[in-house]
């Protein structure tokens, strides 16, 4: 995820504004119920009106999940009501169940559980309503009472299925599943549903483990007006028509984190091209992956630069790791309003139109920005997609990472834009002046609790990882650290990793310590 410029000051309220300032100093992508409540601040009750409520002030401790039940695949469907915003949905969960439990706890807020049911080797074994859930608004929780304990009786993991129906409401604000505005075929204002789920907002929209260590696999259906184009991280598998309505089912996913579930749905064109970045064939050759970016109607002319640039630079990625794009597409869609300047959902790459619509009439401030902000979101479809951080204290790994690939690969395709003076003139400069307060933190930083997730969310831990990764890979020498970075994704490929994975892969290549 790309930095968002912090334009306040600026007296700037547009997300997409083109002002010319850093992207610095704004919390990226942050989700919460008010983008500009101080650090600390939880949500208010009201989020759970009409349910059971009770409150956790203990947050000194990592507020994980209880790991009784570990969940393997999410069959999700959803069926938003575009006018009033109301979402009624149901979530398959498979999962292992790894001890007896008296109760389930799993994430979920601002959506309503309506009724419960588990399976354990395909027979039912309890069934609750509303009556027996209640929620943890610090916490984020739902904690399902059951009627008696089940599993675990001779303590062997057994395979369980939750069923569970729910409803919720589209967000207010521009993280969950949320409206933004754009313009339909007419040319009339319209709405399109985008998701942000990125760090903890998976949960406003279903029932979860959302943790990003807690991977899945995810098959996802989706109910929406059939004038409208719906897209997810997979292909769609196929459709089925209800007259003035459609249900899109997606292939099901590799194992990832639940923050990287996406979905748009809105009139939407496209343009497209061929990357050469899938698996090598028989032949030696790799296999083409289609990739498109979709637009409002009326916007589809000004994406053909950032299609180019996206071909290039996956194709470029796929020689640095030596390790094939892993899924069968790559969309990118331009979102009039998003929080973050870019979000690395697998498959499905989310951008600020002014990062993806470039003229002839751009300037050439904005047309770096585009480069780096693509090469930065794609280089995540590896390094935090494939392999991901496990728990959010290293969160340097994925995106330090991803900001010295956005500026490597941008120096690499135009060298005379000299990317890097930039970044040490201007984003180092930014990292610097962070570090020098009383607020500053290490790169790599203990969370103890969800609520201090969104605080990291800064330069430091994009500039400073950034110019650590810097230092590393010209103290190597790049063919070296390469050679590091490519055997941490293959050793720890659809799983999770931390920083001493990191330093351990570069110690073997070099034999150098470089912890």
């Amino acid at each position: 995820m790309a930095l968002k410029p912090d334009v306040s000051a600026f007296g700037v309220s547009d997300s997409n504004s083109e002002a010319t300032v850093p992207e610095e100093g704004g919390v990226d992508g942050v989700c919460g119920d008010d983008m500009s409540a101080k650090a600390g601040e939880g949500p208010e009750p009201a989020d759970f009106c009409g349910k059971t409520i009770t409150h956790n002030n203990d947050l000194d401790t990592t507020d994980m999940l209880p790991t009784s039940l570990s969940p393997t695949h999410y069959d999700i469907h959803l069926h938003p009501n575009i006018e009033s915003g109301h979402v009624v949905g149901s979530v398959a969960i498979d999962a292992m169940l790894n001890e007896r439990v008296e109760r389930i706890v799993l994430h979920a807020k601002t959506i309503d559980i309506q009724s419960v049911t588990v399976y354990l080797q395909s027979a039912v074994v309890a069934s609750v309503g509303p009556e027996a859930i209640s929620y943890d608004a610090e916490l984020e929780t739902a904690v399902i009472e059951l009627p008696s304990a089940v599993g675990g009786v001779a303590d062997v993991p057994e395979c369980a299925q939750l069923i569970i129906a729910f409803t919720g409401m589209v967000s207010d604000g521009m993280y969950g599943l949320y409206y933004s505005k754009c313009r339909d075929r007419s040319g009339e204002m319209s709405r399109m549903l985008v998701t942000q789920f990125q760090a903890k907002c998976a949960r406003m929209v279903f029932p979860c483990w959302d943790e990003p260590a807690t991977k899945a696999e995810f098959t996802l259906s989706l109910t929406v007006p059939t004038s409208f184009t719906a897209l997810s991280n997979m292909p769609v598998a196929h459709t089925a028509d209800h007259g003035a309505l459609k249900t899109v089912y997606f292939e099901r996913s590799p194992r990832m984190s639940t923050y990287l579930l996406a979905i748009v749905a809105g009139e939407l064109d496209y343009i497209e091209a061929v990357s050469c970045s899938g698996p090598h064939t028989s032949s030696g050759e790799r296999q083409p992956i289609v990739c498109r970016i979709y637009t409002p109607p009326a916007d589809i002319d000004k994406v053909q630069f950032s299609l180019d640039t996206a071909v290039r630079v996956l194709e470029r990625l796929v020689d640095m790791f030596d390790y094939a794009y892993p899924l069968p597409k790559l969309d990118l869609v331009a979102v009039p309003e998003l929080e973050a300047g870019g979000m690395e959902n697998w498959g499905l790459v989310l951008f600020r139109t002014v990062r993806l619509f470039i003229t002839k009439q751009t300037s050439l401030w904005i047309r770096q920005k585009a480069v780096y902000v693509i090469a930065h979101e794609l280089s995540h479809q590896w390094f935090g997609n494939l392999v991901t951080m496990a728990w959010w204290d290293d969160l340097w790994l994925n995106e330090g990472f991803a900001t010295w690939i956005g500026i490597y690969m941008t120096d690499q395709l135009y060298p005379e834009w000299r990317r890097w003076d930039h970044f040490v003139i201007e984003d180092r400069q930014a990292a610097l002046s962070a570090d020098s307060l009383r607020s500053s933190h290490p790169i790599q930083v203990t969370i103890k609790g969800s609520a201090d997730i969104d605080q990291v969310f800064d330069s430091i831990t994009y500039y400073k990882g950034c110019s650590l990764i810097r230092m590393l890979s010209a103290h190597l020498g790049i063919d070296v650290f390469m050679a590091g970075v490519r055997a941490y994704l293959a050793k720890h490929a659809y799983s999770t990793a931390t920083t001493s994975d990191l330093w351990q892969a570069l110690e073997c290549a070099s034999g150098i310590d470089v912890a």
